[in-house]
């Protein structure tokens, strides 16, 4: 009979991201939360993200976990958790101050980023090709607009934008 080992892994707790959260624009009431669950209850993509669980996690100061995992990302910001709880906790907020958080420290899937890249350089979120401008001419649709990537630019300069995404480290 094999003796399993477990082997303690340390986790670093940030006792100040419950008071950071809670100081933001976006942070809401996250102290208020009694984990209900009424947030997770009514998420379209509860399968993949608890909004009460990442509020409890805010709470314990897991600020490392939270900042490197996938599921802030899969929020859709419908708002529905912050609908539904009935202590005004506003999760979906939460989520999305860490998010902005995660991106300050360069934590931003793949996805996101070439998203992101395309932006800066084309003035769209998803590259036109030849292709697909052909198809809408045989479909008798118009052109597609020209964008003033320039404008554009400036805009996504001035809010840091490109900065965020030039800090990418995954």
């Amino acid at each position: 009979m094999s003796k399993t080992v477990i082997s303690p892994r340390l986790v670093e707790i940030d006792s100040n991201l419950k008071f950071e959260i809670a100081n933001m624009e976006l942070g809401g009431k996250a102290f208020w939360c009694i984990q209900c669950g009424m947030c997770t209850s009514g998420c379209p993509v509860a399968e993949f993200l608890k909004p009460h669980r990442i509020v409890k996690m805010v709470m314990l100061g897991l600020k490392d976990q939270l900042i490197g995992c996938k599921e802030i990302w899969l929020c859709t910001t419908c708002f529905t958790c912050s609908e539904r709880c009935p202590q005004e906790v506003d999760p979906a907020n939460i989520i999305f101050s860490l998010k902005n958080m995660a991106a300050e420290q360069g934590v931003i899937p793949k996805g996101l980023r070439d998203i992101g890249k395309n932006l800066a350089k084309t003035g769209r979120v998803i590259k036109i090709g030849t292709v697909r401008e052909r198809e809408r001419m045989k479909l008798g649709l118009p052109k597609i607009p020209q964008v003033h990537v320039e404008k554009n630019r400036k805009i996504l300069e001035e809010t840091s934008f490109i900065k965020t995404l030039e800090r990418v480290k995954r």
